[in-house]
């Protein structure tokens, strides 16, 4: 039989597991045709298999495996003259455990009679099982889990010879793995366990119920209304209590109530929450702490449930039979058998959001059909089981229950709790003959804890139960099952649960934070997610005044009411008596104008009082205002194109705001007006400032809103603030602004992340939670730090990183250097990092805790290194492996250390092959043949060095070169003509007036080229147009600054000046000119020279990708003469290569008379323009290159021709030249 005929008919064989001290042994039978066994191990939850050993038989004995740390394991058959690794056999996977074996048991009976176990144990394990025999049979029982190495036994009720034993046991798969048991110690127990507990007077603990006005738990019929068929249901674990916390609330401490305060209020977040009592409250008996032998609590325990929001408990009926009598005074559901219990009256159903609940507390022997029956004929929909498995402390599930949870599922009921265990335990999913899915938590752990006997009960989870009717069906079904893990907080003796959540993360530490959420999800099993989690949010309402900003907040905000009523109408014309308007006055729908034409806002304002007002003044400032007789009116668009503008234009007299004495009055009225409804507390001014910085088509761009006097604005917001003293939210400068349809620039135009960080602190200002907005951090970090991670790759490319990071600020220093993907990948612990408000590295180093994230201590320490210079530090290569930006730095400090240590003269490093340089800066650091290593380094950046691609012309042509694979950018001559570059010296200029770092000294020193060391030069002639002063015997061009300068104003202020594209221009000046710049340039780069080709379209696309002509287009074709002249002169001079790929492309710029140096080109065409430099450099291109990539050529377009679909058929000849027919919009 070959080989693929016996994999094909091989099933999976079983595989039998036995453990020892150290030891894990396998055993199967043998398959037919093996000649032998290979045996893989994996760490559990990981299918990561290795081999460990191969055996011949049937038996593996594997030893010195780690005692404590469960494996997977299975076993391979194969063949030899298959060869190696070809298996044609495969076990099914099997978890074994080693477990050390408890050693040196002792047994101490004290002088109270109890007895005391000790023992040895040096491997980690999740706890031990005690197990006694009281008859001498040789046969032991379970009697108590213990977490630690002792225990002492105050519950053992046997008395004589007991003999014990102890083993260690590990969950793995939701099952216990048992050590073997130690050796057994011997007791002789006495009858009589020690004088009976003292019998306290409790009366002095009893009081009435408070008055819990916040609750949502109506009355005694159980009824919860509202209009809605869906409801939240959230389950709690054990309330136990134990003896300590019980004795300080008896001393009349309010340990209760912080126990619960620390889950931070959750419960009163859902629709209805339970709780399950696992402990009688009875004043009238002995507690716990007085009788070690009973589980009551004192009742006050049921006044810190009612402030907690818990809603009902559900009683462990392994213990109580009914409700307890105490709880009778307390507005609390009492969950028994098949009943609800509140004020002593009985009822079945508890309608929660218009969804009748049954539920049902039993124990795990119990039938339960005949309750699901009876809640089904009351009304029940939806059926809670809360089932007493009649053990405690175990996190192991038993057969048994599975089995008696089947039945439950099948008798009729819709979820499964379970509780008395006080562990937590594995979560289910019960598939039923009907189809139903019922979900099984077998145990949730205890909201309020005895004493822990393992790390099972110092974890637990809140179940989260979305119930929802099927529309169609009319049913109610399990929409969603999720769960919030916890763990318990230790405060002196008392143990507190606190939410696992990311701001409860300081309280544990990052490391055992993330370990314990592990716990939990481990413990509770895949079969259920993580719930997400937030406050049910208090209903509010905002006035809304002001901008188009104002007008965006609280969009789909369910939670919020808005009054939009008085947007884009200006505060200072709001003011002054009511009037009756025209309809014919103002268009259907325009409720802005209404209210601006028929005034009468301090009436409306009286009337109409929101939570809190929320306002800017951006459009007071922007918008003209008209007087009509005594009424002022607001000159926005809707009001400029109503019918009453139209017929009182004549008549309207628009006033000067600008003017002090014009716009104080009228704000003053305002503020009146304003203050006297509203609370100054609840008053939040929105202040607005110009980004300058704005976003638009995928990339940023400066630019600036002109529509708005900021000086003004500010003058009005600081007057507005001196007078109300309202709430402020000052961080508009930390986001960047959104270019319109129109390809305007506004101030108010922003972001969703902006506005929804207004909208969030205006919320916070409302419900008093936040004071003023005026600091640094006072936008919210996440918001920005999911628009930095969307927005990385463009921020750097744009040049944006200081508008986005502060100067500062080590941690914004450290978000500048990574990646958008990695901080996507880490955003938790990023989004942490920012929220710890540390400013400075060492406050970072000190402070901060990485936790378990070792990948982002390790980049972090790589940042921190690199700034320093420190580049023998081995935590830089986590920033080469992982491509961050921070690889820029890195290549900048290598050039230093080469140019520095004389290794590379001159050496320029790009982003590639940083590796190889790190490991050879190590190797040099380290003394290891200095000598060797420099020459190793010399010669391999000798033939991989990258060319360094100076520019001569437009800025823009930096872009090109940072575009280009094989290139780094050089100097950016950008700026100056080239007519002027060697013209000689103005002798007679004194250049002391001149700062010698500015574009003017540059000029008239000529010292264009004394800092540049590039390989190829990237030339073009836009600046050639510039008009030239003739100075003497010198020529100057009109660079920027030139006429601001000192210099100018000194010396050539009666100069002539020309303009060299006009027909009175010498033609010979400007070809000798040319000429000599083609000369000095070819000595200087020899034949590495790339001219692009330079053209003057008479239309441009504004930012939106509408087309649009240029307002200044005279003498364009005079211009075109020049440049064209010029560019021909140089390629016959230098016999250079030609990019020739403008003409195919239009501008991008929103301002109509851009100079032509300023004109930023469609993204395309840095591409291809980038493509053909890495072509020439390579020396696989033609000298002129001039053919665009077709298919990226098709769709630039046919976008412009979606964005300009009334586009003309000469409109499409001139713009797509050759391929207008394809785009034929006529």
């Amino acid at each position: 039989m070959n080989f693929m005929q016996l994999r094909e008919r091989q099933p999976k064989f079983p595989v039998t597991v036995k453990t020892g001290e150290g030891v894990v042994e396998l055993i199967w039978n043998k398959i037919e045709y093996a000649d032998g066994y290979r045996v893989f191990a994996s760490p559990v939850g990981k299918n990561h298999f290795v081999g460990v050993i191969n055996v011949k038989g049937t038996t593996a004995v594997m030893k010195k495996r780690a005692n404590g740390v469960p494996m997977q394991y299975k076993v391979k058959a194969f063949r030899i003259a298959d060869g190696p690794d070809n298996f044609f056999g495969e076990s099914e996977i099997v978890i074994a455990c080693p477990l050390e074996t408890p050693r040196k048991l002792t047994a101490i009976v004290g002088s109270d009679g109890i007895c005391t176990l000790s023992w040895r144990y040096n491997s980690q394990c999740d706890g031990f099982k005690i197990y006694a025999d009281s008859n001498e049979s040789g046969k032991y029982s379970f009697v108590c889990y213990s977490g630690k190495n002792s225990c002492r036994l105050d519950s053992f009720t046997k008395s004589g010879k007991v003999s014990f034993v102890v083993r260690s046991f590990i969950m793995t798969g939701h099952m216990e793995k048992l050590s073997v048991s130690s050796a057994p110690a011997e007791a002789v127990l006495p009858k009589s366990k020690g004088a009976k507990a003292v019998q306290f007077d409790h009366s002095m603990i009893r009081k009435t119920a408070g008055d819990y006005n916040a609750r949502r738990f109506a009355g005694k019929d159980g009824r919860l209304c509202n209009d809605h068929h869906k409801c939240t249901v959230m389950i709690g674990g054990d309330i136990t209590v134990s003896a300590e916390m019980q004795k300080n609330a008896a001393k009349g401490m309010p340990v209760f109530d912080e126990a619960f305060s620390s889950l931070g209020g959750i419960f009163g977040s859902f629709d209805f929450s339970v709780a399950m009592l696992d402990t009688d409250i009875n004043d009238k008996k002995a507690y716990t702490f007085e009788d070690s032998r009973v589980i009551n609590c004192p009742s006050t325990i049921a006044d810190a449930v009612c402030k907690s929001g818990i809603d009902a408990l559900a009683v462990n009926a392994g213990l109580l039979q009914r409700a307890p009598q105490s709880l009778e005074k307390y507005p609390l559901t009492v969950i028994t058998e098949n009943d609800c219990t509140q004020g002593g009256e009985k009822f079945s159903i508890v309608n929660i959001n218009n969804i009748n609940v049954g539920f049902i507390s039993a124990t795990v022997n119990k039938d339960i059909s005949q309750y699901v029956s009876q809640l089904r004929k009351a009304g029940a929909e939806y059926i809670f089981f809360f089932c007493s498995w009649n053990e405690r402390h175990t996190p192991a599930v038993k057969p048994k229950w599975r089995n008696q949870a089947v039945k439950a599922a099948e008798s009729g009921a819709d979820i499964i709790i379970g509780n008395g265990l006080n562990a937590i335990a594995e979560y289910d999913v019960i598939e039923c003959a009907d189809g139903r899915r019922v979900p099984v938590a077998y145990s949730l752990g205890s909201l309020i804890p005895a004493d822990p006997a393992t790390r099972f009960e110092k974890i637990g989870a809140l179940l989260c139960v979305r119930l929802k009717r099927d529309t169609a069906t009319g049913k109610v079904n399990t929409d969603l099952c999720g769960y919030i893990p916890y763990a318990f907080k230790d405060y002196g003796t008392e143990h507190r649960a606190v939410l696992l959540s990311d701001d409860n993360a300081r309280y544990f530490g990052l490391s055992v934070y993330d370990t314990l959420k592990k716990q939990v999800a481990t413990a509770l099993g895949s079969k259920i997610e993580l719930a997400r989690y937030a406050e049910k949010p208090e209903q509010q309402s905002f006035a809304l005044l002001g901008s188009a900003l104002i007008s965006e907040l609280f969009k789909d905000d369910n939670d919020i009411e808005t009054d939009r009523s008085h947007l884009f109408i200006s505060q200072l014309t709001m003011n002054g008596a009511h009037c009756d308007v025209d309809e014919k006055y103002f268009r259907d729908g325009v409720v802005p104008l209404y209210y601006n034409l028929s005034k009468g806002y301090d009436e409306y304002l009286a009337e109409n009082k929101a939570d809190a007002l929320i306002t800017d003044l951006y459009y007071a400032v922007s918008t003209p205002v008209y007087r009509l007789g005594d009424s002022l009116y607001s000159g926005g668009k809707a009001f400029i194109q109503s019918r009453f503008y139209e017929e009182n234009k004549s008549q309207l007299k628009r006033l000067d705001i600008k003017d002090e004495a014009v716009w104080k009055p009228l704000l003053d009225k305002f503020i009146d007006s304003v203050t006297a409804v509203y609370d100054r507390e609840k008053i939040i001014l929105v202040r607005i400032t110009d980004p300058k910085l704005y976003y638009v088509n995928g990339r940023y761009v400066r630019s600036t809103d002109r529509s708005c006097n900021f000086r003004l604005l500010l003058d009005m917001e600081n007057y507005f603030i001196r007078r109300v003293s309202p709430k402020v939210i000052d961080i508009s400068r930390f986001y960047p602004g959104v270019i319109n349809k129109r390809g305007r620039s506004y101030a108010v135009c922003r972001d969703e992340h902006f506005r929804n960080n207004i909208s969030l602190i205006a919320k916070s200002i409302c419900s008093g939670k936040k004071a003023n907005y005026v600091n640094s951090l006072a936008y919210d970090p996440e918001i920005w730090l999911t628009e930095v991670a969307e927005n990385l790759d463009i921020i750097k490319a744009g040049k944006a990183d200081s508008f986005f990071f502060g100067t500062n600020n080590a941690v914004d220093y450290f978000i500048s250097r990574l990646s958008r993907d990695f901080i996507c990948a880490e955003f938790k612990d990023i989004l942490r990092l920012k929220t710890s408000e540390l400013v400075t590295f060492n406050e970072i180093r000190a402070c901060y805790d990485f936790g378990r994230n070792t990948v982002l201590k390790r980049v972090y320490n790589g940042i921190c290194a690199i700034r320093k210079g420190d580049i023998a530090n081995a935590d830089i290569d986590e920033i080469i492996r992982l491509g961050l930006y921070a690889q820029s730095d890195l290549a900048k400090t290598l050039e230093s250390f080469y140019n520095k240590n004389g290794i590379i003269r001159n050496c320029v490093l790009s982003t590639k092959d940083l590796s190889f340089y790190l490991k050879c800066a190590r190797l040099w650091m380290a003394g290891t043949d200095k000598d060797a290593v420099a020459q190793l380094a010399r010669r391999y950046y000798e033939k991989h060095r990258p060319v360094i691609l100076d520019v001569f012309g437009r800025a823009d042509g930096g872009d090109i070169s940072e575009l280009a694979d094989g290139t780094v950018k050089g100097s950016v001559i950008s700026g100056y003509s080239a007519l002027t570059v060697c013209s000689e010296k103005p002798a007679d200029i004194d250049l002391s007036y001149i700062d010698d770092k500015s574009a003017v000294f540059t000029e008239l020193t000529r010292s264009y080229f004394a800092n540049t060391h590039g390989d190829w030069l990237l030339v073009d002639f836009s600046d050639i147009v510039k008009p030239i002063y003739r100075h003497r015997s010198a020529y100057v061009a009109l660079i920027d600054e030139l006429c601001c300068s000192m210099a100018y104003r000194a010396f050539m202020t009666d100069d002539d000046v020309f303009e060299p594209f006009k027909e009175n221009a010498d033609s010979k000046f400007i070809e000798k000119a040319i000429s000599d710049f083609a000369r000095t340039i070819k000595a200087k780069y020899g034949k590495n020279i790339i001219l692009r080709k330079t053209y003057l379209p008479l239309n441009r696309l504004d930012i939106t990708g509408r087309i649009r002509p240029f307002d200044d287009t005279e003498f364009i074709t005079e211009k075109e003469n020049l440049i064209s002249r010029a560019e021909e002169i140089f390629v016959k001079c230098t016999d250079c290569y030609t990019i020739d790929y403008e003409s195919r492309y239009l501008p991008v710029c929103a301002d109509k008379n851009a100079d032509i140096s300023e004109r930023m080109l469609e993204s395309d065409f840095y591409k291809e323009a980038a493509g053909a430099v890495d072509r020439i450099i390579s020396g696989t291109s033609k000298k002129t290159v001039n053919n665009v990539d077709i298919v990226g050529y098709l769709e630039r377009c046919e976008r412009i021709r979606k964005d300009n679909p009334d586009m003309s058929a000469e409109l499409s000849s001139e713009i797509f030249g050759g391929a207008s027919e394809i785009f034929m919009t006529e």
